[in-house]
């Protein structure tokens, strides 16, 4: 098994998140407009979620550090609405018995076509 790297990423504002995977950081990049970044230091903000319960927030990198004993870690953004989400992994099932396509010939009719 192995493990995912972890990007960090910015919105407009500047507000940091973390992110784990390239797939992850391509689709808040690519299609909510973020862009990577270096870690957050000092007074950069960033989003946090709570491991105990759940909850997100956005903290300053000072604030986050203190309150890390508490349960609030470093996390992605959260969904926004009206916008899409992040698509679950899915696997494709190859098919071995596609027949080539060839200009000219009507599939259907089984000739070629006329023009």
């Amino acid at each position: 098994m192995t493990t995912k790297n972890t990007y960090w990423i910015a919105d407009a504002e500047g507000v940091k998140a973390c992110v784990s995977g390239a797939a992850e950081r391509d689709f808040w990049t690519r299609v909510h407009g973020y862009s990577e970044t270096a870690p957050p230091t000092g007074q950069e903000f960033k989003w946090v979620r709570n491991v105990n319960h759940g909850g997100r927030g956005r903290l300053n990198h000072e604030a986050a550090r203190l309150l890390s004993g508490l349960g609030w870690q470093p996390s992605d953004p959260p969904p926004v609405p009206g916008l899409p989400e992040m698509p679950a992994e899915t696997t494709v099932e190859l098919r071995a018995d596609v027949t080539d396509y060839v200009p000219g010939m009507n599939a259907a009719a089984g000739g070629t076509e006329q023009e």
